[in-house]
């Protein structure tokens, strides 16, 4: 591991003869050449989970002369699951040694039978287990609730009239050179993409604004954010939608391309086109710094882009080392949201903002394991210490405390009865605004540090869990030697670090200034101008051209 930098996972590659699931169990057929190896275990493995849950197939072998067939059976119907996805994950033995990795090699005539005919088993308690095809081939299971709008055989329907509709009038629809615009799960409109859209609401003319549309969710909050140009909102799976997606020139995001669509759905011939046809404009959440992402968004993986927008050279080396982008797959704009960054902190209303970010290991942690997590007893400690409270009173600072959205359906933990102390459910106020009102602001890992430092205030850096972090997660930056702040890692020494800065009025050390200049080199304010710029003037060739070339 160079550098801290993780690696991907390992993997063995078979040649499988059949996949199955039927009334809860899973059947895999699949041989391997003798040379490469004996798989002496299976085992169904939960991804990305801290603590280790792997259940094992009942595994048979048949030797023949150049390879070994395997045979192997798992029952979920009596396992307790967690929400997630499941590899299926093989103990190899060679001369060598003996490891484990990844099984994949799903083949080509598999994959397509999966997406032709999608299979699922929907369990007693109202899960749906189903495969999950991903652009590595790879063995993987999907286990979460079953949502009866969309995993009916009417909304199956609904994808192959949709398709009919589009390739009837093909030349029509693609004509328009529609540009589709979300956030993520097309719910929300407080990023990048926002101020992207608004951008080009406000500035453009009209022959150049009317074939971009913003897609949402009319019925989330966000909405109210984008109403004002309804004439170019269009809502989230509605049959016009379906039909603008399958005609998208680009579709600009500050998520994935899975975003674009109903998030972990059933494989289908509607998803895979669209998802294979598409060219993403990948605008980011924030700066490439704390946060793994290239075994995401690797050039030759599932989730490719067209255009990475980054914010300085120091970002674009990472995306090129890492991500392996070339020079022209890689816009160097800053981010959109960033246009309309300015300091609005009042001195007679002082503010820090206490934002973390989510734990990859919890994203689907039951309310008992969260519990017991050290994010929760950390935090739930930090809110409830008396000498926070004394801090913030004698300096009459108010806290606020903005929970990540992975973690909304938890802010009834943290009971909190300070009136120095605010709770911040996510997506009651938009980010922007708090990140301008604040005058500092307390994280472990986010990505709006970088808002502060392009506003040239404080940050203090939490990070308690950093070689949990570093191990599970992983960080391109090393924030215990590189950071633009003040790094702490015990509740002491923070409400000693905040203290100090409240006393001194919130003034930026110098050193984190001269980083500034060096990590945010873009201070014009015209980043959604060059993104639009970069995405007019880029010539793409067709995206599966590009999928076979890989």
């Amino acid at each position: 591991m160079e550098n801290g930098i993780k690696q991907a996972p390992k993997e063995i590659k078979v040649q499988t003869r059949k996949f199955q699931l039927k009334k809860g169990k899973i059947l895999l057929g699949f041989r391997l050449q003798r040379d490469r190896g004996k798989i002496t275990g299976l085992s169904l493995v939960q991804r990305n989970a801290r603590v280790h849950m792997a259940y094992p197939f009942l595994l048979k072998r048949k030797e023949k002369k150049d390879h070994i067939q395997y045979d192997a059976v798992i029952d979920l119907s009596g396992l307790p699951l967690e929400v997630a996805f499941w590899d299926v994950v093989a103990t190899v033995e060679t001369k060598e040694e003996k490891q484990e990795a990844i099984l994949g090699g799903l083949s080509a005539k598999l994959k397509l039978s999966l997406i032709l005919f999608p299979r699922w088993t929907k369990t007693k308690d109202g899960h749906l287990i189903y495969p999950f095809v991903n652009g590595a081939r790879q063995f993987t299971i999907q286990y979460r609730k079953y949502d009866k709008k969309y995993d009916s055989i009417f909304f199956l329907c609904k994808e192959y009239l949709a398709l009919l509709c589009y390739f009837l009038l093909k030349p029509f629809w693609d004509h328009k050179k529609i540009w589709l615009v979300c956030e993520k799960f097309c719910t929300m409109a407080q990023d990048n993409a926002l101020y992207f859209f608004r951008y080009c609401m406000t500035v453009l003319p009209e022959k150049d604004r009317k074939h971009i549309y913003y897609v949402i969710d009319k019925k989330v909050p966000d909405y109210q954010a984008v109403k004002e140009y309804d004439k170019n909102v269009i809502s989230f799976m509605s049959f016009r939608y379906m039909i603008y997606l399958c005609a998208a020139q680009y579709l600009i995001s500050t998520d994935a391309i899975r975003h674009f669509y109903i998030w972990d759905s059933p494989n289908s011939v509607y998803k895979v086109l669209y998802q294979a046809r598409k060219h993403l404009i990948f605008l980011q959440h924030g700066v490439m710094g704390f946060k793994q992402c290239h075994r995401t968004y690797h050039k030759t993986g599932g989730n490719r882009v067209a255009k990475f927008v980054v914010s300085s050279p120091w970002e674009k080396e990472i995306i090129k080392k890492y991500f392996e982008y070339e020079d022209t797959d890689i816009i160097l704009t800053g981010l959109a949201r960033w246009d309309v960054l300015e300091n609005r902190a009042d001195a007679g209303n002082k503010k820090i903002l206490l934002m973390p970010t989510w734990r990859l290991w919890l994203e689907y942690a039951s309310d008992e394991l969260f519990r017991k997590s050290d994010y929760y007893k950390n935090y739930t400690a930090l809110l409830q210490d008396e000498r926070l409270l004394s801090v913030l009173e004698k300096g009459q600072v108010t806290l606020y405390f903005y929970i990540h959205p992975k973690f909304r359906g938890y802010m009834n933990e943290f009971h909190v009865e300070s009136p120095y102390i605010r709770l911040i459910p996510f997506g009651t106020r938009p980010l922007n605004a708090l990140l301008m009102e604040c005058h500092m602001l307390i994280t472990d890992y986010s990505s709006v540090a970088w808002d502060m430092l392009y506003q040239d205030k404080p940050v203090i850096f939490y990070p308690f869990d950093w070689d949990v972090y570093a191990s599970v997660q992983g960080s391109y930056m090393d924030i215990t030697k590189e950071a633009f702040g003040d790094v702490v890692y015990t509740k002491d020494e923070l409400l000693f670090v905040m203290k100090e800065y409240i006393q001194n009025g919130f003034a930026v050390k110098k050193d984190y200034q001269v980083k500034r200049e060096e990590l945010l080199p873009l201070h014009d304010h015209c980043n959604s101008e060059r993104i639009y710029r970069a995405v007019k003037e880029a010539d793409l060739p067709s995206k599966l051209k590009q999928r076979l070339h890989f």
